[in-house]
């Protein structure tokens, strides 16, 4: 490759490589988009439940950070995907909204739970009352949250103690990706080499050395700048640099198990129980739905630098017949004992994604370091940057924050990569 300098390599063709990439093509900065996979939003970015997370959930965290941080992603998504999709942001679909379930075995009481939820009001309230262009999915609800009189029918009201009525929502993870890949196809600022795992990241003189594997020979150029936008290979390579991740982090496999639900449930509402290793169940606009429960879905625990080899088939769509019927199987038991009807359901898909985090122990733990996503976000030396969105909900904000810092090194009138 050969170009006009400045030249940025952006490393990983996730939601947070793409939008990074997006962004540098909206201010007219080219870029180099590099992905180990052939097609770029192939994993996390489309494996996941797609819920834009108000901050509610993050109840044990003992302070609001997360919360905060969650809102700020949320109440920005939509403009940021505006800004890089046009109209067909607005045609993303999204869930129908989220009932919080509290569980008899939650971690936290209702009491609890409920001043949280308070809290988090009150934040998203502020932050309308300060900036007028924030909204959420294109509304502005009055309150995020309404505590129910009653368990909905819908659900076995012996499983709970309490329910409330939300406002968050999920979009459709599929149809993002598909909107996202065409601006990149569509923009010529943006070069895309796909096939190239990243190895490392080296100084050489006033430039960055990027090394890759193509699956046959080595593959090196040079930038003046690079964003580490990689998920689940972010932090060896943030090692080979001499930047690293502070410890903590864990990497976990979880499998989701997409359906068509019956027609009786086609309009029913999403559910998320609180607060311990339960599950989700995300009602979408076509009468499918994403399932994850969390005992029979959570297949994989690491705190390598990276997730070990035996995960990748499940990340990219393929898992054996055998393990997908068991996991599709006890799913949909586990999730129909408390949402009476999900159990009939058709299976659709098995797949999973790579969730990075930081903790020792699980969810059921309160003392766990995965009921926070605060310590997330950039780190940058020189012209490295290294990206950690935490979550699908702050990506597209922390993408945007990156190339904020990156346009300070560019000066005006960059050209296109050749």
């Amino acid at each position: 490759m050969s170009g006009l300098r400045p030249r940025i390599a952006v490393l990983g063709g996730g939601l947070t490589g793409v939008a990074t990439a997006l962004e540098l093509a909206a201010n007219r900065v080219s870029c180099l988009l590099i992905e180990q996979d052939e097609r770029l939003l192939n994993r996390a970015a489309l494996r996941n439940e797609g819920k834009i997370h108000l901050g509610l959930i993050y109840a044990n965290e003992g302070s609001l950070d997360t919360a905060r941080l969650q809102l700020e992603g949320a109440l920005s998504f939509r403009q940021h995907l505006g800004r890089w999709l046009g109209p067909s942001a607005e045609r993303i679909p999204v869930s129908t909204p989220f009932v919080y379930l509290v569980d008899r075995t939650s971690l936290l009481t209702e009491d609890d739970l409920r001043k949280h939820y308070e809290a988090v009001d009150d934040l998203y309230r502020a932050r309308l009352s300060q900036d007028y262009a924030l909204d959420y999915l294109g509304e502005r609800p009055d309150r995020l949250f309404r505590e129910l009189d009653a368990i909905p029918s819908q659900f076995d009201a012996r499983r709970f103690i309490a329910a409330y009525e939300t406002a968050e929502r999920a979009i459709d993870t599929e149809v993002m990706t598909a909107h996202l890949r065409d601006a990149v196809s569509n923009q010529p600022f943006i070069q895309v080499k796909s096939g190239v795992e990243v190895k490392g990241v080296s100084q050489a003189g006033d430039r960055l050395e990027v090394e890759g594997w193509d699956g046959t020979q080595v593959w090196r150029h040079q930038f003046d700048q690079v964003v580490n936008a990689l998920w689940d290979g972010r932090i060896p390579i943030d090692n080979s640099y001499g930047m690293p991740v502070p410890p903590g982090w864990v990497h976990r496999l979880k499998y989701r198990t997409i359906v068509r639900l019956p027609e009786r449930l086609a309009d029913a509402p999403s559910a998320t129980l609180v607060l311990g290793r339960y599950g989700d169940v995300v009602v979408r606009h076509d009468r499918t739905a994403y399932l994850s429960w969390y005992p029979a879905g959570m297949r994989g625990w690491s705190h390598d630098e990276r997730p070990p080899a035996d995960w990748e088939a499940a990340c990219t769509g393929a898992v054996p017949l055998d393990v997908a019927h068991e996991i599709a199987s006890d799913t949909l038991h586990e999730i129909d004992a408390w949402y009476p009807g999900i159990g009939l359901s058709d299976v659709l898909v098995v797949d999973a994604e790579v969730i990075v985090g930081y903790g020792r122990t699980d969810v059921d733990d309160r003392a766990s370091g995965l009921h926070s996503r605060s310590r997330v976000g950039i780190r940058s030396r020189g012209g490295y940057h290294s990206v950690d969105p935490g979550k699908l909900t702050t990506a597209p904000l922390f993408a945007a924050r990156v190339v904020e810092t990156v346009l300070t090194h560019v000066g005006h009138g960059a050209s296109p990569a050749a």
